[in-house]
């Protein structure tokens, strides 16, 4: 193996190290099981790899496995739901078994945003994240109203998920 290659492996490694929360908790979230969450997981990190060359340094390179992620788990999100298959929201409780440190609260925020559509997953998930509303209108590709409008609509929703 030559010398950039191993650099550029290393780089990749850092590169997953250093945004690893925001890959975990985009695969998290569109999981339905502990299983799903390691196969979304993977998916994500091959194509972090395989399309590192199309990263044009246009955004943040954080932003940008934000949206590679997103895309990735959205697009098995439809596959899924091509072949038919229904995901059960009890089906979630083997991803939260594990982690003991998880409240209550967090557990039930997780119910209702699992309980959202693909894409206001996406916004909701970015805007948790403290990512400024142009930043995910630029990631999620709306202008910075028609997202503020979504995200309150989003928000509104869930208390309505929450009320039932």
């Amino acid at each position: 193996m030559s010398t950039e290659n191993i650099i550029e492996e290393q780089r990749f490694l850092q590169t997953i190290k250093d945004n690893s929360g925001i890959i975990n908790k985009i695969c998290y979230y569109y999981a339905k099981d502990a299983e799903e969450f390691r196969d979304l997981r993977q998916d994500v990190l091959t194509n972090i790899w395989a399309y590192r060359q199309s990263f044009r340094g246009d955004c943040t390179l954080s932003t940008w496995i934000y949206r590679l992620a997103l895309n990735t788990c959205i697009s098995a999100l439809r596959k899924r739901k091509s072949k038919g298959e229904k995901v059960s929201i009890d089906a979630i409780t083997d991803l939260t078994a594990d982690d003991t440190d998880l409240s209550a609260m967090h557990k039930e925020m997780h119910a209702l945003i699992s309980q959202l559509t693909a894409e206001e997953k996406a916004i909701i998930l970015l805007w948790l994240d403290d990512m400024s509303y142009d930043e995910i209108a630029g990631i999620v590709g709306c202008a910075r109203n028609t997202l503020a409008t979504r995200l309150r609509r989003i928000k509104e929703k869930i208390v309505r998920l929450s009320n039932k």
